[in-house]
Formats: C-alpha cells, sequence, structure tokens
C-alpha cells in the first residue's frame, strides 16, 4: 500500500465513486471556465503521493500540470504522455536550482520525502519558483524557518499543503466555535491512524528520509485541527510514545504518540498519531452547552460534520456539500503567486505545526511537560 491508497483508506469516509464523481465535476467546471493565466507547475518526486495529487492538480481552475522534476526522465515521459501533458518540463533533482530561466514552469509542488524538503524547496526557491510543498514543511522547525526566510527574500509565495484548510466542515465546524452561541471552547479530542502496512525498506522508516514516525506522517493533522479549533499555539505539552519491539520498522520511531495540551484561556487538547489503529480519523470539540464531533475529521473529501445541543436535546448532521480539498489548495496556492498575495497557509503554519510536535517528541522523551516556545510571524 503506497501513501496515496494509506490516505484513501484513512481518511476517505465516501467512497472511490464519490471522490472521482467530484474530481470530473471540478474537470468539467474547469473547462467551463474559458481561458485564464494558470500558474504552471512541477511535480517533484513522482511516488505515490504524486499520483494521488496530479489528477486533483488537473482539476484546477488557476493551476496547471506543466512537469516533473524526477531522478527517472522516462518514468517523467510516461507521466506526461499518460497525463496528456504537452510540451512538459522534465528535469533532475540536480537541475531544478538552475531552472531559473526555464518558462515552462512557475512553481513546484514537492512530493518528495520529508528529509528532502529543504534541499527540494530550496533549490526551487533559489531558481526562483514558487513553492507548494507536502506536510510537514522541512524536518525540523530550524529547516523550515530557513525556507520562509529564503521564500522571503526571494519575494516567492512559500505555502505548506494544508488541504485540511480548504475543509468546508472544518470552516463550519470552527465558525459555531467562534460564534460563542453554546458557550466557550472548553477541550478538544483529535485522534488518525491507520494500521501501517508499507514493507520495512519504505523511505518512512528511514531517519534521513522521514524526519519522524507515526507523529510527523498523519499526526500534524490533528496537531494542527487542535490549533485552529484553540486559535493559538499550546503554552505546554505532555506525551506518551510506544513502539513495538517486536516490529523492526519502527525501531528508529514511534508507531504510536498520545499527547496532552494546555492552550490559553483554559482550554485542553487531547489527541493521538498512530500506526496501529484501524481507520480511526475522528476529533471532538467540547463546548460549554454543546458538542462538534467531525467524522472522518480530516480526508481529503467526505468530511462529515455533527452537533450534539440541548433547547431542544438533539444530535444532528450539519449538511455540507460534498467537496475535494486539494484542487482548493491549488487554486489558492496559484492565486497567492500570480496576484502576489499571502496564501490562506503561510509557511509560519508549517513553522507552527514543527514547534509543536518537537515539543510532544521532547516531552515523551522526557517523561515531563514541556512548554511550547512562541513562534514568531
Amino acid at each position: 500500500m503506497d501513501r496515496r491508497d494509506a490516505l484513501k483508506v484513512v481518511g476517505m469516509g465516501a467512497s472511490g465513486v464519490m471522490l472521482g464523481r467530484a474530481v470530473l465535476g471540478q474537470r468539467a467546471e474547469v473547462a467551463a471556465a474559458g481561458p485564464r493565466r494558470k500558474l504552471r507547475i512541477a511535480l517533484v518526486g513522482l511516488g505515490g503521493y504524486a499520483r494521488f495529487a496530479a489528477d486533483r492538480l488537473l482539476a484546477s481552475r488557476r493551476a496547471e500540470l506543466a512537469g516533473f522534476v524526477t531522478g527517472d526522465p522516462a518514468k517523467g515521459r510516461e507521466w506526461a504522455e499518460r497525463l496528456g501533458i504537452e510540451a512538459p518540463a522534465i528535469l533532475g533533482y540536480d537541475q531544478l536550482g538552475h531552472a531559473g530561466g526555464d518558462e515552462r514552469f512557475d512553481a513546484v509542488h514537492v512530493c518528495s520525502p520529508v528529509g528532502l524538503h529543504l534541499e527540494h524547496a530550496e533549490r526551487a526557491l533559489a531558481a526562483g519558483k514558487h513553492v507548494l510543498c507536502e506536510k510537514p514543511l522541512a524536518a525540523t522547525s530550524a529547516e523550515a524557518r530557513r525556507l520562509a526566510a529564503l521564500a522571503r527574500e526571494r519575494g516567492r509565495v512559500l505555502m505548506p499543503a494544508y488541504r485540511a484548510a480548504y475543509s468546508n466542515a472544518l470552516d463550519a465546524a470552527f465558525a459555531r466555535v467562534r460564534s460563542g452561541e453554546w458557550g466557550k471552547l472548553v477541550a478538544i479530542d483529535a485522534h488518525k491512524g491507520f494500521a501501517m502496512a508499507l514493507p520495512s525498506d519504505n523511505w518512512r522508516f528511514d531517519p534521513a528520509l522521514a524526519g519522524g514516525g507515526a507523529l510527523y506522517d498523519i499526526g500534524i493533522y490533528s496537531v494542527q485541527l487542535s490549533r485552529w479549533a484553540a486559535g493559538a499555539m499550546p503554552l505546554r505539552v505532555r506525551a506518551l510514545r510506544f513502539s513495538d519491539p517486536a516490529e523492526p520498522r519502527f525501531e528508529r520511531f514511534e508507531s504510536h504518540l498520545a499527547w496532552l495540551m494546555e492552550f490559553p484561556d483554559g482550554v485542553v487538547a487531547t489527541g493521538s498519531a498512530s500506526w496501529r489503529y484501524h481507520l480511526q480519523n475522528h476529533a471532538r470539540l467540547a463546548l460549554e452547552r454543546a458538542w462538534l464531533r467531525l467524522e472522518p475529521a480530516t480526508p481529503a473529501i467526505g468530511e462529515r460534520l455533527f452537533l450534539g445541543a440541548s433547547g431542544p436535546a438533539r444530535v444532528e448532521e450539519l449538511q455540507l456539500p460534498l467537496q475535494d480539498q486539494v484542487p482548493l489548495l491549488y487554486d489558492d496556492f496559484a492565486e497567492a503567486a500570480l496576484e502576489g498575495r499571502a496564501p490562506r497557509v503561510g509557511a509560519d503554519e508549517g513553522v507552527a505545526d514543527l514547534v509543536v510536535m518537537e515539543a510532544l517528541l521532547a516531552a515523551a522523551a522526557s517523561g515531563g511537560s514541556v512548554e511550547v516556545p512562541a513562534v514568531e510571524p
């Protein structure tokens, strides 16, 4: 099972047929919209996630797939033929830093392993290209800050590919929290996990490439959801780490991490990231007089939002239109680059999540409470 398939299984909450219909519908809308200046994007790294992303990039209104950066040029040509990309830019990784004069593409989407994000994003920014980067933004918060500084220096957009920021279910949930209709937010509980089936030679088990274990791979979704719900960074955290000693794949990484976060105003968040669960992907926001539950919470499409409240006493599902987040993410990135504005999700968001995750890992290692450093804008 590759990353694309794992994400489908873990987070869908809607059938593959529904996803296909949503993507086809968005492609039809793109075709009907007529010609507009589009941001031309080259995919960096042609692994499982790039296959997932490519179809959705084709459904974007403001961006188009223009090329591939890969260690295997033949693979790039095969992708271009399969996806119908005419006159594609096909570059090797070592050529990316010298692509400033290549007008076939304006930006890259970094889909390579986490440990290579700094190298690939840095080369693209140095060449004057805008960068959309898969999560986490880098292997460490220091690397993420380095990329953010380079993007500012070069006047280019650097955006973590946080598709959940384009979830209408999360928007609806957070709007109800902010409304104050049912009192203040009291607690957050967010969990995501699946049974890891990838073999031991997969890059996710190599520290030089993965950056981290289950927390970096899928826990980041629950970390960012908790931050967004609370509207703040946590003040301090505790965490418990587990790795099965009988499982060599998890020798150097956690396969399960559970946490407790303390936010301002007394808001407490619990959560976990796991490669041991059977398909968990849910979040619950506890208010003084109601609760909101997202299940699945952070799939690419098919989120469901439930409300439990009184006056009258009820549990109801809030009906929301089916919407694929990834083309919306591409649209926002493209418009930010083309129009010279900030995207909905900036590089600071990528830095913030890495700061929190580093604190969680430090807390797990120490067995105590760790204060979370402030993140400067």
